[in-house]
């Protein structure tokens, strides 16, 4: 069985059985918005893409300046909530982006050629940020919740302009995350505290990175091996990893597509999993090779 575009983080801690494939999970939510905080993504002087959804409706700018964007999204609605940012292919209505985002089932085969550049995915009464590309033309911006009703679930936002070569080049990365042909490339050991990563999907299908923390490094096996326990119900092996300790998250990525996230981990152990299927498929990455596990060093 395979999960919507919704709450996989959620779905993990009740260790359902629906996890397989929800393309989206949350980075780590602020309680104030980035450029005031002194986060180091707000920090950068990008154009600000700020969101505010409310139980009423969504207060959002319906122009903006193609290019890198700073994506700074207000939930005050009382559930959790999910945005993703899209250029359809051609004949594929918004209509049918919101069904696709809200409903359980195989991805769609359309969604291979969809542009989905990113989004968020949040707990009520939170602010979230990360930085998004949009090129220019119309991107349809679907926001969905588990918990609550959404008054505008999908917008239309034009970004407008020419955006220069190398518009992202001026972004600061502390670490490359290459999510590749069902691999991640992390290094062996990663540095504590703040970071700004780049994570860019280099494979023709979409992807994420889903982060949990550990208690130690564990091979492939040892995750892939975990993770099937929990989808059959049975218990895990005693040296089987099982997700549990949610760190961060990106949204699901189109291949060629990049976003920009802000990590600040502690010292310890973590794996990445990949949950998505390829699309019109139910097959996890994770069971074809897409887990790592890397250590963070003070």
């Amino acid at each position: 069985m395979v999960a919507s575009f919704g709450r996989l983080r959620m779905l993990l801690l009740v260790v359902a059985i629906t996890l397989l494939a929800a393309p989206v999970l949350s980075l780590s939510a602020q309680d104030a918005s980035p450029e005031a905080d002194g986060s180091l993504l707000g920090a950068l002087g990008l154009p600000v893409l700020e969101i505010t959804v409310t139980p009423d409706g969504v207060e959002r700018p319906t122009e903006i300046v193609a290019g890198p964007q700073l994506l700074v999204i207000h939930n005050q609605i009382e559930g959790p909530l999910t945005s993703t940012f899209a250029v359809l292919p051609d004949g594929i209505t918004d209509e049918q982006y919101l069904e696709a985002a809200s409903s359980e089932g195989p991805l769609p085969d359309w969604l291979g050629d969809a542009v989905i550049a990113g989004g968020l995915d949040q707990d009520p009464g939170t602010t979230a940020s990360a930085i998004i590309d949009l090129a220019p033309g119309t991107w349809s911006v679907v926001l969905t919740s588990d918990g609550a009703e959404v008054a505008e679930p999908v917008l239309q936002l034009t970004a407008a302009g020419e955006v220069p070569d190398g518009a992202t080049d001026s972004i600061p990365t502390d670490l490359v995350v290459n999510l590749g042909e069902y691999v991640f490339d992390f290094p062996d050991t990663v540095p504590a505290g703040p970071q700004i990563w780049q994570v860019t999907n280099s494979h023709t299908v979409p992807h994420h990175l889903i982060l949990f923390g550990a208690d130690r490094l564990y091979t492939a096996d040892e995750i892939t091996c975990g993770l099937a326990a929990l989808f059959m119900g049975t218990p895990p092996a005693e040296d089987g990893f099982v997700p549990a300790a949610f760190v961060l998250g990106t949204s699901l990525i189109s291949g060629g597509v990049s976003t920009w996230i802000e990590a600040d981990l502690e010292p310890g152990y973590y794996v990445a999993i990949c949950f998505l299927p390829d699309p019109g498929g139910e097959d996890p990455h994770a069971f074809m090779g897409m887990v790592d596990s890397f250590e963070v060093t003070a």
